[in-house]
């Protein structure tokens, strides 16, 4: 499930990035070589910035690369470091789901009848990254707290 989750997270944040390239790259073509900037340019970029972000932040989540403050955990033995991690990973999906899934679903149907001015698409679908991203990282939390009783329990990570 990890596995598959990653190449999916891998797949879209680096497809949404190409895209962005390309549109900066139109976007420097047509303002500088064709003196007509590009109206839609500057609103796609910044949309697909917060999608990539938020990807991106639930993709390093997943991966255990995410900013820590270990210092505590450090000192702590294998049983305790893996209880110590288990009770911050049910923390924080109760983070996700409250701030990021149910915030965001508010914030999607809030801003669902709000059109964009240069993309003509609804601000929904911008805030629905944080509801996904928020999925996402209950999902890595979950594998992580799998994989934290198997390494308290003595079990194989896989």
């Amino acid at each position: 499930m990890r596995k598959i989750l990653d190449r999916l997270l891998e797949i879209l944040a680096c497809l949404i990035f190409v895209v962005m390239i390309l549109v900066c790259l139109y976007q420097i073509l047509s303002r500088y070589v064709l003196k007509n900037p590009s109206a839609f340019s500057e609103e796609f970029l910044r949309f697909a910035i917060i999608w990539v972000s938020m990807l991106g932040i639930a993709y390093a989540f997943g991966k255990g690369n995410h900013l820590a403050i270990t210092f505590m955990k450090d000192k702590l033995n294998i049983k305790e470091g893996a209880i110590v991690e288990i009770v911050f990973h049910i923390i924080f999906i109760v983070f996700a789901f409250f701030i990021m899934i149910q915030g965001g679903a508010n914030a999607v149907n809030i801003a669902l009848y709000q059109i964009s001015p240069a993309l003509g698409i609804p601000m929904g679908f911008v805030y629905l990254s944080l509801p996904v991203s928020g999925v996402v990282i209950i999902l890595y939390s979950i594998l992580n707290i799998k994989d934290m009783y198997l390494k308290y329990k003595g079990g194989r990570i896989k």
